[in-house]
């Protein structure tokens, strides 16, 4: 198997527009003003910033339930029962 290559600069992970929807997911949760968002971000559309990835970045920085459950419901069930020792 041959050694990766360098990452392309096209390909390189983009720091920044993943801080500002960080930034701007926790805004949106904290209940700000939709106006006062948009007015921070100096855009009319404030979801463009709002991503997937950055919501999943708060949630893991802040400790939260993810929103979108990356397993399966029932997974998730049986690994809180296992977890809780219910059915030793």
């Amino acid at each position: 198997m041959a050694a990766p290559g360098p990452v392309r600069p096209d390909r390189r992970p983009r720091p920044q527009p993943l801080l500002v929807g960080t930034l701007a997911a926790y805004l949106q949760r904290q209940d700000l003003d939709a106006d006062l968002l948009r007015r921070y971000l100096q855009s009319p559309d404030p979801d463009r910033y709002i991503t997937r990835e950055a919501v999943q970045h708060l949630d893991g920085l802040t400790g939260a339930v993810p929103e979108d459950s990356p397993e399966p419901a029932w997974m998730a069930v049986g690994r809180h029962i296992a977890r809780d020792g219910r059915f030793s």
